[in-house]
């Protein structure tokens, strides 16, 4: 079967992707391994509630679920892509078989992925990225149990810890492990700060809301283990 467009995530990027293509006039083929669109970071948005703690930023990815789901979009969930030929033939497996499909054209929207730097004491029971942290809330509205401790660096650190704190679990504290001088290096890239604006604001939007979780942040943090 040859097909003109293959769509490969169904994340934010791969259902903007697939929408738009159907609304000129083609008929793509979208492919994900998760049962519903979304991807990481808008997962499980189909069940998501308005009052989730999740956010504004989560809640902005229904319309893009509904309007894959409205589309004339060949989705197909619950499927893995495992090779694609130099002449466009790509090889799918779904429910225990395999499938291939011809594609003139091949979009790669497989999204981003978590790479924690692994620490002593990572891999124990009660350990997890933060990203996990996310999947449980996401996915089945759960929050880490008992005294918990959020240690890294980056906007995602500080985005789980405002999540949490909305969902009524806030860390005890978050452990910043950026170094003063990668702060220090920023003075040479005011000029940047403009266009990049509304980010900046979402960053100290969120700074502010660990503050008025309560949430003690330390930071300059080094040497981290986890016994």
């Amino acid at each position: 079967m040859t097909i003109e467009l293959a769509i490969i995530g169904a994340g934010p990027a791969g259902m903007a992707a697939a929408t738009l293509a159907a609304e000129l006039g083609l008929d793509p083929v979208l492919v994900d391994e998760q049962g519903s669109p979304g991807g990481q970071i808008y997962r499980s948005i189909e069940h998501s509630q308005p009052c989730t703690p999740l956010g504004a930023d989560y809640l902005a990815g229904r319309p893009l679920a509904a309007a894959l789901r409205a589309s004339r979009v060949d989705y197909r969930p619950g499927t893995t892509l495992w090779h694609i030929d130099p002449d466009g033939t790509l090889y799918f497996e779904s429910n225990g078989r395999s499938e291939t499909l011809r594609a003139g054209r091949i979009v790669l929207a497989t999204g981003a992925f978590e790479r924690p730097v692994p620490i002593p004491g990572w891999t124990l029971p009660g350990v997890m990225g933060a990203g996990a942290a996310q999947i449980l809330l996401k996915s089945a509205d759960l929050v880490p149990e008992g005294r918990a401790v959020l240690a890294g660096q980056g906007p995602l650190l500080y985005l789980v810890a405002a999540q949490l704190a909305r969902g009524g679990a806030p860390p005890i504290a978050l452990l910043e492990t950026t170094p003063v001088e990668n702060y220090l290096a920023t003075a040479g890239h005011l000029d940047s700060f403009w266009p990049g604006r509304r980010m900046l604001a979402k960053g100290l939007e969120l700074m502010l809301a660990v503050r008025r979780g309560g949430i003690s942040v330390r930071r300059g943090v080094r040497g981290l283990r986890a016994i």
